[in-house]
């Protein structure tokens, strides 16, 4: 076997192990929790795709209170001033998102929204 066939063999290889570690890294990745609440003010259409028609742009908090701005994407106009805990991943950011209580958001997230809902 010629030295250009065992360089291109060996980089392929190579190529092959650093696609396989990035792809297990991302596997186990955990999505982690923000809380926002909806203003629709902040809503912008967009061209549809899929089921998606609107987009949210809104800042967010973690458990922590840690403040974040996230973008995620909705087929409808959702109830202003609505709370929701939108799942993050990393790299793909808001995967999820649901309706939560006031009550049920962790209590650095409520002291961002006042204490009160």
């Amino acid at each position: 076997m010629s030295a250009k066939k065992k360089t291109i063999i060996i980089a392929v290889i190579a190529v092959l192990v650093v696609a396989f570690i990035a792809v297990a890294f991302l596997a186990t990745q955990k999505s982690a929790d923000y809380y926002t609440q909806i203003d629709n003010d902040c809503v912008t259409e967009i061209a549809p795709h899929g089921a998606m028609n609107y987009r949210y742009t809104l800042s967010a908090y973690d458990e922590t209170g840690a403040e974040k701005e996230l973008s995620f994407e909705t087929s409808r106009i959702l109830t202003d001033d609505a709370y929701l805990c939108l799942k993050v991943a990393p790299f793909r950011g808001v995967v999820t998102w649901a309706e939560v209580q006031f009550d049920e958001m962790p209590a650095a997230v409520q002291e961002q929204y006042g204490g009160n809902s």
